[in-house]
Parts: C-alpha cells; sequence; structure tokens
C-alpha cells in the first residue's frame, strides 16, 4: 500500500488515536488545542497485518479532510496475539547452571488443584533451548562464582548454533548486582547481531525467580513480533510525513517506539488499558469518582475498575491463562498493569450447542473474517450480533460504520438453522437465549471485579463503551445492583479516545529486601537515585513533543516478617523517606486494607518503585463536534423477551439536546454502537452529551 500524495504539512495541534480490535480498528483524529473530536471512523480489522487497517484509517482521514496528524497514538494486541497464538520467535533461555527448569517447574499451586489431568502452559524456551552457565551471585549481590570468558564464549557457541530468533538472559539473583548480566548479553549481542536479546536485569529487577524468568522470556518471544510490527508502522506514517508515534502501555501510559521494542512485554494490556483510562478522564470531567468500565467489543468484554478517580494497578498478572475456557496457569509478568478481567464474550462470539444439547456463548469468536452472519461476508454461524439484529435492536446500516452493512435475513438463517431448529425454539427464543447467557457471563465478571474483590457495586456507576457495550450495559447494571450506567459520547470509539488521553509513564523497580528497623535514609536515597538514572534513559527516548515536564514519585513496598505479599507505600515528595515515616504509611495502609494491625510484628522493605511520570493531555474531556442528522424520532418493532413484540423510540443520538429526558424502552443510535435504554429506566442528556441512564430496581 502506498502514501496517498499530499502536500500538507503535519498539523501540530492534530493528533490521531487507534485502537486495534479484533473485528474493528477505531480511529478518531483530535484537535489537541480546541479539545474537539474533528473525524472519526470504524474500519474492519486486517487480522493478516493489523497495520494495514491502521494505515487506511490514517489515509482515509488524510484524504477527506486534507489535514495531516503529528503523531499517532496507538494501542495494539500484536505483543498478545503473538503470545496467545504462539507465534512469537524460537527463543532460548540462559540461566544460572541448576536453574534452567525453572520455566516448566512454575510454583507449587497448580490451576486446578484437585485435577488429575492438569493442563498447564507450555515453556516458550523448550527445554533443547534451555541454557546454563556456570556463575553465582547472592542475593545481596556478592559474586560466588564469577562469570569467565571462556564459560561466556562456550554459552554463546552454543546459543549461536540453536538458530533461534529471541534469548532471554535471566541469572540468578541478577536485580542485585547485574555484572555477569550485562558481560553475558554484550557477548550475545555482539555475537547474534539483529537477534533480539533481553536481560532479566533490564526487565524485571525484582526477585522470585520464577516470575522473573517467565517476565523476561516473554519479553524475549514476543520482541520480534512486536519490532516487526512497529517497525512497519513507523515506516509506513513516515512514508505520510507522520513524525510522532507513541504506543500504549499495560499501565495505561505512553511510551515511544523504541522503548516499546525493547519492553514489547508492558504492551500486553496496551488495547484494554487504554478504555480504562478514557474512563477514568470521563469520570474527573463529570464528577464520578467510582466507576466500572466495562468494554465489550467484536471478540471480548471487560471491566476494570476505577477508584478515586484512579485506575487499578497490579504488578503482577498472568497473561494467556484461559485456553477454550480452562485455567491453565498462563505466564507471570512482573509489570504493573491496569487491572482489567476479560472474559470470551463479544458481538462476534460464537453461539453453539454442545455435546449435551445445552446452548453456549463464546468464547470462540466470528472475529472481523467471516464475522458475524448478518455482516454478509461468508460467516454462517449465529453470534450475539446476529441475535441484536434478529430482535430488532441494531438498525440496518450497521452502527452508522460505512463499512458494515446489516443482512437480518443471513442472521435469522444462520440462528434458525444453528440453533432454533435443533433446540424446537423459535427464532427470537434462541436469539433472547443467546442474550441471557452472554448477560449472565458477564455479570459475572462485572462481580470478580468488584463484590468479589470486596468493593459494593451500587457505590459505582457503569461506564459502558466498546460497539456493543450499550447494548447490554442496562441489563448487566440491573442484575448487578449498579444504580446508574453512563454513556460517553462515540463509545464505539472509546478506547480510541483513550489512546490520547493517557501521560507518558514508566514504572520501576529494584529489590531491596532488608528489615525496616535496619534500614538508613540514605541508603533508600542511594538506591532511588539509581532508579532515576535508569527513569532518566527511558525518558531520553521518548519523542512527544510538547509534554509536561516529568515528575518522579517514590514508593516503597513493604509487608510483616514471613508474609508472602506486599503493600506499597507511596513516599511525600519532601523530606527523607525515614522508617518511622515508612512504618507509619504501612500499617495505616494495612488497617486499610485488611482492617487491622499487627503492633508487635517486624515490617520488612521488599522494594523500591519509582513512577516517572508527564504529561501530553492539557484540556477537558474532548467534545465532539455537532453532526445533527435532522431526523426524527422513529419506531421500531422488536422481539421482546416473552415472545410477543412491541414498538419501541428509535432516536439518533447526534439529534438529542442538552437536558433531554428520555423514558425506556428506547433505542439510540450512536456511531459505532447502539444504546438500549430499558423499561423502567430513564435516561438523561447532560450538557457534555453523555448519556446517563437511571437503573431501575438496581
Amino acid at each position: 500500500m502506498h502514501a496517498p500524495a499530499s502536500s500538507a504539512k503535519p498539523d501540530t495541534d492534530l493528533v490521531i488515536g487507534i485502537d486495534v480490535g479484533g473485528t474493528f480498528t477505531d480511529v478518531l483524529a483530535i484537535d489537541m488545542a480546541s479539545a474537539a473530536v474533528i473525524a472519526a471512523f470504524k474500519l474492519p480489522s486486517t487480522r493478516a497485518n493489523p497495520a494495514d487497517g491502521a494505515v487506511r484509517g490514517v489515509d482515509r482521514f488524510t484524504e477527506r479532510t486534507g489535514r495531516r496528524p503529528r503523531a499517532v497514538f496507538h494501542g495494539t494486541t500484536v505483543g498478545t496475539n503473538a503470545l496467545i497464538e504462539k507465534r512469537g520467535g524460537r527463543t532460548a533461555l540462559v540461566a544460572t547452571r541448576g536453574f534452567r527448569d525453572v520455566l516448566a517447574l512454575r510454583r507449587q499451586a497448580r490451576p486446578r488443584l484437585y485435577d488429575l489431568q492438569p493442563m498447564v502452559s507450555e515453556p516458550l524456551a523448550p527445554r533443547e533451548l534451555r541454557f546454563e552457565v556456570a556463575e553465582r551471585t547472592t542475593f545481596d549481590g556478592r559474586i560466588d562464582t564469577e562469570l569467565t570468558k571462556e564459560e561466556i564464549a562456550r554459552v554463546v557457541a552454543e546459543v549461536a548454533a540453536a538458530g533461534v530468533d529471541a534469548v532471554a538472559v535471566c541469572l540468578l539473583h541478577s536485580y542485585a548486582n547485574d555484572r555477569h548480566e550485562r558481560a553475558l548479553g554484550e557477548a550475545l549481542s555482539c555475537r547474534l547481531g539483529t537477534t533480539f536479546v533481553t536481560l532479566s536485569s533490564d526487565v524485571c529487577r525484582e526477585f522470585r525467580e520464577f516470575e522473573r524468568t517467565s517476565t523476561t522470556t516473554v519479553n524475549a518471544y514476543i520482541g520480534p513480533s512486536v519490532a516487526r510490527y512497529i517497525d512497519t508502522l513507523q515506516e509506513r506514517l513516515s512514508e505520510r510525513d507522520i513524525p510522532g508515534l507513541s504506543i500504549v502501555k499495560s499501565n495505561g501510559g505512553l511510551t515511544s517506539a523504541p522503548n516499546a521494542k525493547r519492553f514489547p512485554v508492558h504492551l500486553i494490556e496496551s488495547g484494554p488499558a487504554a478504555g480504562i483510562i478514557a474512563a477514568a478522564a470521563l469520570g474527573r470531567a463529570e464528577g464520578y469518582r467510582n466507576l466500572i468500565a466495562f468494554d465489550m467489543g467484536g471478540t471480548t468484554a471487560k471491566t476494570g475498575v476505577v477508584v478515586d478517580g484512579t485506575p487499578k494497578l497490579s504488578t503482577e498478572f498472568y497473561a494467556d491463562r484461559f485456553v477454550d475456557g480452562r485455567n491453565v496457569g498462563g505466564y507471570p509478568i512482573m509489570s504493573p498493569v491496569i487491572d482489567v478481567i476479560e472474559i470470551g464474550a463479544g458481538g462476534g462470539s460464537l453461539a453453539r450447542i454442545d455435546q449435551a444439547g445445552v446452548m453456549k456463548v463464546g468464547p470462540e469468536s466470528a472475529g472481523a473474517e467471516p464475522g458475524p452472519a448478518a455482516y454478509g461476508r461468508g460467516g454462517e454461524r449465529p453470534t450475539v450480533t446476529d441475535a441484536h439484529v434478529v430482535l430488532g435492536h441494531v438498525a440496518a446500516d450497521g452502527f452508522g460504520n460505512e463499512d458494515v452493512r446489516i443482512h437480518a435475513d443471513r442472521a435469522e438463517a444462520a440462528l434458525r438453522q444453528h440453533l432454533a431448529e435443533p433446540l424446537g425454539w423459535s427464532v427470537a427464543q434462541a436469539a433472547w437465549g443467546i442474550l441471557r447467557l452472554a448477560n449472565a457471563n458477564m455479570a459475572e465478571m462485572v462481580r470478580l471485579a468488584t463484590l468479589r474483590r470486596g468493593l459494593d457495586p451500587r457505590d459505582f456507576v457503569l461506564v459502558a463503551f466498546g460497539g456493543a457495550g450499550p447494548l447490554h450495559a442496562c441489563e448487566i447494571a440491573a442484575e448487578v445492583g449498579i444504580p446508574r450506567v453512563v454513556v460517553p459520547v462515540y463509545p464505539g470509539l472509546f478506547s480510541a479516545l483513550g489512546t490520547v488521553l493517557g501521560e507518558l509513564r514508566h514504572d520501576l523497580v529494584q529489590t531491596h529486601l532488608r528489615r525496616l528497623s535496619a534500614v538508613e535514609p540514605a541508603e533508600l536515597l542511594a538506591a532511588f537515585a539509581g532508579l532515576e538514572r535508569r527513569a532518566h534513559e527511558l525518558i531520553a527516548a521518548e519523542t512527544v513533543e510538547h509534554a509536561a515536564d516529568w515528575s518522579l514519585e517514590q514508593q516503597v513496598d513493604l509487608r510483616f516478617e514471613g508474609q508472602l505479599f506486599e503493600l506499597t507505600v507511596p513516599l511525600g515528595r519532601d523530606g527523607e523517606p525515614t522508617p518511622g515515616l515508612l512504618e507509619r504509611g504501612f500499617r495505616a495502609r494495612h488497617v486499610e486494607t485488611y482492617g487491622y494491625d499487627l503492633p508487635e510484628h517486624t515490617i520488612e522493605v521488599v522494594n523500591l518503585r519509582l513512577v516517572a511520570r508527564a504529561q501530553i493531555w492539557r484540556g477537558g474531556h474532548p467534545t465532539m463536534l455537532a453532526q445533527r442528522s435532522g431526523g426524527a424520532t422513529r419506531r421500531r418493532r422488536i422481539a421482546t423477551a416473552d415472545g410477543g413484540r412491541t414498538e419501541v423510540d428509535v432516536i439518533r443520538r447526534a439529534d438529542l439536546q442538552p437536558g433531554q429526558v428520555l423514558a425506556g424502552p428506547v433505542i439510540v443510535e450512536d456511531f459505532g454502537a447502539t444504546i438500549r435504554v430499558l423499561a423502567g429506566q430513564t435516561a438523561t442528556v447532560k450538557l457534555s452529551g453523555v448519556l446517563e441512564i437511571e437503573v431501575a430496581n438496581a
């Protein structure tokens, strides 16, 4: 694909946010000066090469407006897909002698304790590609066994002979002293040339050997795929005279292409993170402090929690944990990530009858190709989208998307052949069955994110977005007990908006295992100075213009001696990090989290953390350009859950006025999404255009 000819120079105020999903690629152009969304597109995703869909969206914008953005902000699932589909590089692991099987031994805990035939995720580096090297560093950084030049030459020759695409180097206790890893990494890079080489002391300077080795190996495994994708996208943007490219990280922050290629493991949850960032920004603008972000796209449904205006983060997560709905352990990754729960329930989720004659929905998806039967692209099996089409919830113009046309007859034929006739049901009964199952699965997902973590959903509002989220949000809120649903403007492109609203962010960590009583302030200051040097190295590789000054926030992970998990305590910006200050902060956090203190117990310092951040977006929540259609409210017959049919009002969202109140049942058609307001519910249009729905019986 060649760049379209254009003489336009990059507009310094114009950026484009792109979110690539399993079914659609969402493209949003925003004027940074006015904080206005000036164009939006949804295009079918190009699974073979996701960059094609992203660049096609950029080309569509430039061709129609004659304007050229200065930068693209991008949420990507390339690393995730490479891991899930096992399309990463042929990866070798170099470990300290006696530790090459750490990846296979894992932890004692099994995904299913009493399963006599357990399935466990296969190591990404097979045993024949796991190499040992004679060296030893102790936990406090002392060298016990030197790594000799002869030993380096031997293992480098063995790795070179194996013909690998990537190498992960993870030596014992290298987080405390990385001298051996540095020497080995330099020799490997020198011998192997363009082979992707990654060191645990770069990726994960934390203790816990299995998790550290896993994180480093994942980084190496997906590294070649991510680097090729970013290089291709950058090259094609450069051809179009678009100089900037920033990638969304799992922590919700943005980073440059060079940093993203160096640490691809930080991108595993790139796509879902952008939506949570957008939800948090919406909450700050509209005065909602506690939010449940509910994102339902074409392939998956995701939820995350924002408490007191801040997305919940986790310092460790398991990637590729579920295969065909079964917990297989996955690959632990020690890296800050926005806490997101994800299940295989999207608009393209396939409905089927299992061997026991029971209807199931998901996790398998029709994706972008062939897509739901209603899209007319060759799909023949019924999906969640087909159920909505049959019931009358979705208009024939396919959510206002110029690349999609709805074929109701094909959706009906798919449901009749694969569900209704085998079960002896009507087509409408089969469609409602699909929706009930999908809603039950997603309601349980929301409970996992709230009730099972000690949060009361009645204290939250549900922010519904994604192409299918607003179709299901009101039913899920009613079932879980959430009193209010909020639908942002352009909900179908909300994650693309989140790519632009994020901040530049780097999270750094260093294990520093000591009893708190034995720690001197000067010792902590010296350790934080080391983290700051690493932060400035990453900052130097950032390319975003007009970013605010960087701020550095210090944090300490502490625990009671004997505990397995830590609590993170932020340090104040002023004064030295004294043991007394840390102890008071930790005990207060422990009471807040667990409800009790242990006054006589010794406290340990575990990790030191540094968060470096800089704001890019400085306006309020983006506004949308008015695009009134001038159409009147219409009536449409829909199938009801009791087997009957009724007429409901259908209105274009662009025709709604601030302050207008809608009484359900009503269908609101938006670009890229459809909103269902149920009977007994009321929706109010806020001044910003946000739709706030009061949920009955919540």
